[in-house]
């Protein structure tokens, strides 16, 4: 009796087993089926995304290209109007370091003018795109150069009175040929020497011989010579007799 009520149990509880074991593989199968429908749902759906993704591509690149467009005349626009303030400056930059080269404050000005030509470089570097970046310097460099050519040489070519009013002026006060810059050396300064930064240390002896005409013994100029109406010595170069006011044209 013991062993038939054992081999009742195994048979039992191996059909319980048998059952439990069909049930699972019944619902494996429907987690299966439905993972399979997930995935040919993402599919479908990835399908659908990447249509979708191609379709805003392509309304995009249009929008892309007209705002890169935009933002490159953007650019470009807000580069000329800098350029525009800052090549004027640039301008008076050099006309200030061709008219104040023998000035006091010439450095300030070289820093000035160097200051202006970092600043338009960096305006061209950072709004110009960097393969016309070396057109637009070499061109702005001919130009440049031109300018200060043509200017230079009208300069030399034909010099402004007041100009020339002043150079005389100043070499006047600093004793120097306003030609060739050699000293002036009339009057009590006969044997001494000086530059254009020493000429104020010179320290002048007491004696004061007569003035005379006086021609610059390097380049030829006549310094000083005999109003021809009060007969006292007087500059050549400028246009009145310090004795009688008498004007000459210079």
């Amino acid at each position: 009796m013991g062993k038939a009520t054992a081999r009742i149990k195994y048979t039992r509880s191996l059909a319980t087993s048998l059952a439990q074991f069909l049930e699972n593989q019944r619902t494996y199968q429907g987690y299966n089926t439905e993972l399979s429908n997930f995935l040919a749902r993402k599919h479908e759906l990835e399908a659908q995304a990447a249509k979708i993704q191609s379709q805003i591509e392509q309304q995009r690149r249009p929008a892309q290209v007209e705002y890169e467009t935009l933002t490159q005349s953007h650019l470009f626009r807000l580069a000329y109007l800098k350029l525009m303030v800052l090549l004027p400056l640039l301008i008076i930059g050099a006309l200030l370091l061709v008219k104040m080269r023998s000035s006091l404050y010439y450095p300030l000005v070289l820093g000035y003018g160097i200051a202006i030509i970092i600043k338009v470089f960096l305006v061209i570097y950072d709004y110009f795109p960097s393969k016309y970046l070396k057109y637009v310097v070499i061109i702005g460099l001919i130009v440049v150069v031109a300018k200060l050519l043509v200017y230079f040489i009208r300069a030399v070519a034909f010099p402004k009175t007041q100009w020339l009013l002043t150079q005389y002026r100043e070499a006047y006060e600093s004793f120097l040929c306003p030609v060739c810059e050699y000293p002036i050396r009339t009057g009590p300064r006969k044997f001494l020497f000086w530059t254009r930064h020493t000429v104020n240390k010179v320290v002048l002896p007491k004696d004061n011989p007569e003035d005379k005409p006086y021609t610059c013994p390097v380049c030829g100029t006549n310094l000083f010579e005999q109003c021809t109406k009060c007969q006292g010595i007087r500059h050549s170069l400028l246009p009145y007799c310090q004795h009688c006011q008498t004007e000459k044209t210079i």
